[in-house]
């Protein structure tokens, strides 16, 4: 009797706790419904907001005449969406992925590890052989109510003032998702021979937007 009393307080606890997970994000961006109580997973993005994300890209870059690839995964770095444009080859699919599962293993845009890279040009190539990671701008991780769901990675287009990558996967968050936080500035790289920062000639110090350091 008293196994029987554990344990219904056991799932009613749990119950309640998936509900509360659930809440979290809004039922429009998640798996919901039977196929959450299926996985035990009330967070993950849904397929419907995953396309979303995607044809929100495509559509930007078709409006500034470029061509790009997309990749879309869930919180635990699953497939969920991809296209790519016409004249788009494999390098643009596959960095878009590496992008995108960079900004979901370190819960930040890619850009920050690019930005990492440019204050030491010779951990770049470590980086990306030792952890996977690719420090290059274009993926970003997809959180709602401070509850990650997912990443985005966008490759192939030649960056200009007013389109990257970066800016294509930004605002597709913002139209589907709602409003984010700004994009990373680019930090000043630094000397291979030195290590010397811009920033830092002259006394200057580091933009903390951007995480650099003058050691």
């Amino acid at each position: 009797m008293r196994k029987n009393m554990l344990a219904t307080a056991l799932a009613a606890t749990l119950g309640v706790t998936a509900g509360a997970s659930a809440q979290n994000v809004p039922e429009q961006f998640v798996v919901s419904g039977d196929a959450a109580v299926r996985l035990k997973e009330f967070n993950q993005i849904n397929m419907a907001t995953a396309r979303a994300l995607v044809d929100s890209c495509i559509s930007f870059a078709e409006q500034n005449g470029r061509a790009l690839s997309v990749y879309v995964i869930d919180q635990f770095g699953n497939h969920v969406a991809m296209q790519r444009m016409d004249g788009q080859g494999w390098i643009n699919i596959r960095t878009a992925e590496m992008k995108a599962r960079t900004a979901l293993q370190m819960r930040v845009p890619s850009h920050a590890r690019m930005n990492q890279a440019r204050e030491n040009p010779f951990n770049e190539l470590y980086q990306i052989t030792a952890h996977g990671l690719f420090p290059n701008s274009g993926g970003l991780p997809i959180i709602v109510n401070d509850q990650l769901i997912g990443a985005i990675g966008v490759g192939g287009a030649a960056p200009d003032e007013n389109f990257s990558d970066e800016i294509c996967a930004h605002r597709a968050l913002t139209e589907v998702i709602g409003p984010q936080p700004p994009l990373l500035p680019v930090a000043p790289p630094s000397d291979p021979f030195t290590g010397e920062r811009e920033w830092c000639r002259g006394g200057a110090g580091p933009d903390p937007a951007i995480g650099g350091t003058c050691n």
